[in-house]
This record gives structure tokens, C-alpha cells and sequence, in this order.
């Protein structure tokens, strides 16, 4: 028996997982919870929810955005979803990576890219948390669609955390807090690009990346996430 086998039958004989969606024993999703999850079947723009290729933003919505769309995996409040996320990120559930990833993967489906990147955390929100969600959900999604992964990004100060704040307020919360890895400009030129993270709600987080990474010379850039909230 392989070491890893042996660390994880240890572990799951001491530490046993809960499914998050229902609360039975044995994993952190169990078949009948994973069979729940909805996929988006019919993307929507951003922005005003009428019907759009691949979630893209329409002609009406588009003129104020450096981001192209959003393509989105799976409802947030129907099945595990919303579960999965929190346990995800903050009771580091980690190996539902695996699961989320896939929701990704599916959700991109025939679409190119050149590579993925993923919203930057503030290096105080990092040190709080230990890791970064998007980070690890970029690399398990791209190794799957066998494209490239870097971070490229950096969030240069924390900021007040999103929820509960206006549109208005959601772009002054996070106007010029990010910027390009000075080594990692040259590869962005004429690129198209995916930003992943784990959820979005309005969009401007996504959207205040992309406008960097165009600035910078990509050539489109897309958000990738696993839900709506």
C-alpha cells in the first residue's frame, strides 16, 4: 500500500468526513449530494440576466466593462453548492477541489484560452487564511484543460470585504488595488485569458482585474467561476 493510502485510511479512521451537503459520513460529498448540483445550462449577461453566449455581457452592458463575460458553472442555492464553497474556504475542505474544478472544467467547455490566472488575495488576507481559493481551483481546472496557470496578479492593500456593499461602493472599495507582476507583462500581450475565482456576485472584482490585465496588452479576458451569490 501506497504512503498516501496508508496517511489517508489514518486519517479517515481518526478523522472521519461529512458530507457538507447532508452531513452523512464517509466523504465531503456524497453521491447523492454531488448528483444535486445544478449546472448552468442557460448563460446569462453579467449584468442584466437576459440570455447570452457563454455568459458574455450584451451590446447594452458591455461599453463599461474591460471584462467580456462571466462564465458561470452551477446555482449557488440549488443542491451542495453554496456548501461546498464556504466549507471550501473557510473549514478548509480542500479536497473539494476536485469536485469544484470539474464544475469548471465542464462550464468551459470547447472554449480556447491561452491560460488561467485567479484573483489575488491581500498578503494579510493570505497570511489569515493560509492559502488562496482561486488560486488552487485555477491550477486544479487548468491542469485538467491542459493550458497553462500563473499568477499574475497582485492585490496590493486590503480591502473592506465585499458583501453588504453597493456597486458604487464595490468599485471604490477596490478601485487600483491591483496590478501586474512586472516579470509576468510580456506574457499577457494579444492573450486571451480566464480570471478564476470562487464566486461572484456583482462582478467587479472580476471586471477591476481585467482592467489591468488589459491594460497591460491581453487581448480578452474572461472571469471563470463555480457560482452566482
Amino acid at each position: 500500500m501506497k504512503i498516501s493510502k496508508i496517511k489517508k485510511f489514518v486519517l479517515d479512521l481518526f478523522f472521519p468526513s461529512f458530507c457538507v451537503g447532508c452531513g452523512q459520513e464517509g466523504s465531503l460529498l456524497c453521491r447523492s449530494c454531488q448528483k444535486q448540483i445544478v449546472t448552468i445550462q442557460t448563460p446569462v449577461c453579467p449584468e442584466c440576466r437576459r440570455l447570452s453566449e457563454n455568459g458574455g455581457y450584451c451590446s447594452r452592458c458591455c461599453k463599461d466593462k474591460a471584462l467580456k463575460g462571466i462564465i458561470v458553472a452551477a446555482y449557488y442555492e440549488e443542491g451542495p453548492v453554496k456548501e461546498m464553497i464556504h466549507n471550501f474556504k473557510y473549514n478548509h475542505a480542500l479536497d473539494l477541489k476536485k469536485v469544484l474544478a470539474h464544475l469548471l472544467v465542464q462550464s468551459v467547455g470547447k472554449n480556447h484560452f491561452d491560460f488561467m490566472t485567479f484573483a489575488p488575495l491581500s498578503s494579510r488576507r493570505l497570511a489569515e487564511r493560509g492559502f488562496n481559493q482561486a488560486e488552487i481551483l485555477a491550477a486544479a481546472a487548468a491542469q485538467k484543460l491542459k493550458i497553462p496557470c500563473q499568477a499574475t496578479l497582485i492585490k496590493t492593500k486590503s480591502t473592506k470585504r465585499q458583501v453588504g456593499l453597493s456597486g458604487q461602493k464595490r468599485r471604490q472599495n477596490l478601485s487600483g488595488v491591483f496590478k501586474i507582476e512586472s516579470s509576468k507583462v510580456e506574457s499577457l500581450k494579444g492573450k486571451k485569458i480566464l480570471i478564476v475565482d470562487d464566486i461572484t456576485t456583482t462582478g467587479t472584482t472580476l471586471n477591476e482585474c481585467a482592467k489591468v490585465l488589459r491594460a497591460a496588452g491581453a487581448k480578452e479576458v474572461w472571469g471563470l467561476v463555480v457560482s452566482r451569490g
